[in-house]
C-alpha cells in the first residue's frame, strides 16, 4: 500500500490526476470563488464528482475538462 503525502502544492496522489478545489477556481478568468463552484454545482450547473480525502474534496481533471468544454459548446 502506497502512502501520499499531502501539502498545500501537492496532489494527494502524484500518480492520479486531480484538481482541488483551489485549482479549479483558478481555470477562470477571473477566478471565481468557493462560492460560486458550490452554487454551480448545488444547481446542476457543474455536474462534477467529488472524491474527499481527509477534509478535502478533490475532482477527476478528465471530468473537469468534459464539463469546461461542454460549457464552452453551450455558449455558442
Amino acid at each position: 500500500m502506497k502512502t501520499f503525502i499531502r501539502t498545500e502544492t501537492e496532489l494527494i496522489n502524484p500518480d492520479g490526476d486531480y484538481y482541488s478545489l483551489n485549482e479549479i477556481r483558478k481555470l477562470f478568468n477571473p477566478p471565481i470563488s468557493y462560492v460560486t463552484i458550490w452554487r454551480w454545482q448545488k444547481k446542476g450547473i457543474l455536474k462534477l464528482t467529488p472524491y474527499i480525502y481527509g477534509n478535502k474534496k478533490y475532482y477527476h481533471i478528465d471530468e473537469v475538462n468534459q464539463e469546461l468544454n461542454r460549457h464552452k459548446q453551450l455558449k455558442k
